[in-house]
C-alpha cells in the first residue's frame, strides 16, 4: 500500500484533540481493508483499538500511536500542506498513523505464530488527556493481559533511522496551573480598601523560583516555567482586585514530581492565607506522567536495533517533553524510544516541520522485530 500518500492524506486533514473524528474514520477504512474483525471503538472519544490474534496463544504487547494534530498554523507551502487554518501535524503523528498500518500490513503478510498484538490508536495525546481518559474507561483490562506497552516517537535532532533510548525516565512528569487569585477592587487612589493580589503574585513568583532547579542531572531537576500573567482590567481608576497566574512544572520522576506538586499546592495556601480577604481556586491541566522505560523491554528494543542493522543511541538523559505514554508505563512493562528523523528537520511543534517519510520503514521494521521478540 502507499504508506506516502495517506500520510499526506492525513497531513492535508489534520484535526486537534479531541475532535479527530475524519482521522479515525481513515483509520478505521485501512483496517476494513486489511480484514480486521478484532476493532474497538467508541470507548474514549475518537481512540481505536485493533487486535491480530496469531494460531497460537502466547503473550500480548500492544503498540501505540497518536491521532491528533496541534492547533499550529503551518508554514509550510508543499501541495499537500494543511487544509484546516490553523491546525497542522507538527509533531509527525501522521507518520506516526502510517507506520502503525504499515505494521499491522505486515504483519497481515508474515504472521507470527502465537500471541496477539493490539494496536492503539490514541486520540488527545497533545493535551495529556487521552492516555488517561482510556485507562479510565476500562477497555485494557478488558483486553488484560497485555505484556508489553510499545511506542515510537520521531525525533529531529538525530540522524534519520537512528534508534535513541535509554533505561529509566525517557520524558518527564509535565503538569500545568492555572492559579486563580480572587480578592476585591477598589478605587485606585483608595487601594487600603480592596484586596489586591498583587503581593501575593510577587511572593509565588519568587517561591517558584526558589524551587526552579535547571540542572538536568540532578537528580531534584525540576523547572517551574511561567506561562501568563493577567491581573485587573485596562480600568486605570480601578486596582486590580482578581488575578490569573499560570505555570508549567516538569521533573525527570514521577514520584518526586508528586512530593513538589503537594509542597507547590501547601506553599500557594500559605502565601494566599497571609493575606485577609484573597481566595485562590486552582486548575490543574494537561498532565504527562513520567514514561518509565523498563529494562527488559529496552533490551528487546536494542535487540531490535541490531536486528535491522540501525545504529543504537543510548540518550544520558531524558527528553524534556511531556509524552502521556507515560500514563501507559505506569500501569504496564514497556517502553518508547526514539526515530531519528533527520539531525537538520525542524524542531517539533515548529510551523515548518514535517514528518520525514524515508524513515516510516525503519519504524515498521522495529515494531515488527519487537512484535517477534516479544511474543515468542
Amino acid at each position: 500500500m502507499n504508506w506516502t500518500e495517506t500520510r499526506k492524506e492525513l497531513h492535508k486533514h489534520p484535526e486537534v484533540s479531541g475532535e479527530e473524528q475524519n482521522t479515525s474514520d481513515l483509520v478505521i477504512k485501512k483496517l476494513a481493508e486489511f480484514g480486521l474483525t478484532e476493532i474497538h471503538r467508541g470507548f474514549s472519544e475518537h481512540s481505536i483499538i485493533a487486535e491480530l490474534i496469531f494460531e497460537k496463544a502466547g503473550r500480548t504487547v500492544l503498540f501505540r500511536c497518536e491521532l491528533d494534530a496541534l492547533p499550529i498554523k503551518e508554514s509550510n507551502t508543499f501541495d499537500y500542506r494543511s487544509k484546516n487554518e490553523g491546525v497542522s501535524h507538527k509533531c509527525g503523528h501522521d507518520g506516526h498513523i502510517t507506520i502503525m498500518l504499515g505494521l499491522i500490513e505486515k504483519l497481515k503478510e508474515n504472521p507470527l505464530k502465537k500471541g496477539r498484538a493490539i494496536f492503539l490508536f490514541q486520540s488527545s495525546e497533545e493535551d495529556g488527556i487521552g492516555a488517561k481518559s482510556i485507562i479510565d474507561s476500562g477497555k485494557l483490562k478488558e483486553l488484560s493481559p497485555i505484556d508489553r506497552v510499545i511506542a515510537l516517537h520521531n525525533v529531529p535532532g538525530f540522524k534519520k533511522n537512528t534508534i535513541v533510548c535509554k533505561n529509566g525516565s525517557f520524558t518527564p512528569s509535565v503538569e500545568s496551573v492555572d492559579i486563580h487569585l480572587r480578592g476585591k477592587e477598589s478605587h485606585a487612589g483608595m487601594p487600603e480598601n480592596g484586596v489586591g493580589p498583587a503581593p501575593a503574585i510577587a511572593k509565588l513568583i519568587d517561591y517558584f523560583a526558589e524551587i526552579h532547579n535547571p540542572d538536568a542531572s540532578s537528580n531534584s531537576y525540576f523547572l517551574s516555567t511561567p506561562i501568563q500573567l493577567k491581573m485587573g482590567q485596562p480600568a486605570y481608576g480601578t486596582a486590580a482586585g482578581d488575578a490569573l497566574l499560570s505555570y508549567t512544572f516538569r521533573s525527570w520522576e514521577f514520584d518526586f514530581f508528586q512530593k513538589q506538586k503537594k509542597q507547590i499546592i501547601d506553599k500557594i495556601g500559605e502565601i494566599v492565607k497571609a493575606t485577609s480577604g484573597l481566595s485562590v481556586d486552582l486548575d490543574w491541566k494537561q498532565a504527562f506522567d513520567a514514561n518509565i522505560n523498563e529494562e527488559d523491554t529496552v533490551k528487546a528494543i536494542k535487540k531490535a536495533t541490531s536486528e535491522n542493522d540501525l545504529n543504537y543511541i543510548n540518550k544520558n538523559q531524558p527528553f524534556p517533553w511531556g509524552e502521556d505514554f507515560g500514563t501507559f508505563t505506569q500501569e504496564f512493562q514497556g517502553a518508547m524510544f526514539g526515530l531519528g528523523s533527520g539531525k537538520k528537520t525542524p524542531e517539533l511543534h515548529n510551523p515548518d516541520y514535517d514528518f520525514p517519510d524515508e524513515i516510516r520503514k525503519t519504524g515498521i521494521d522495529m515494531f515488527y522485530s519487537l512484535a517477534k521478540i516479544t511474543l515468542l
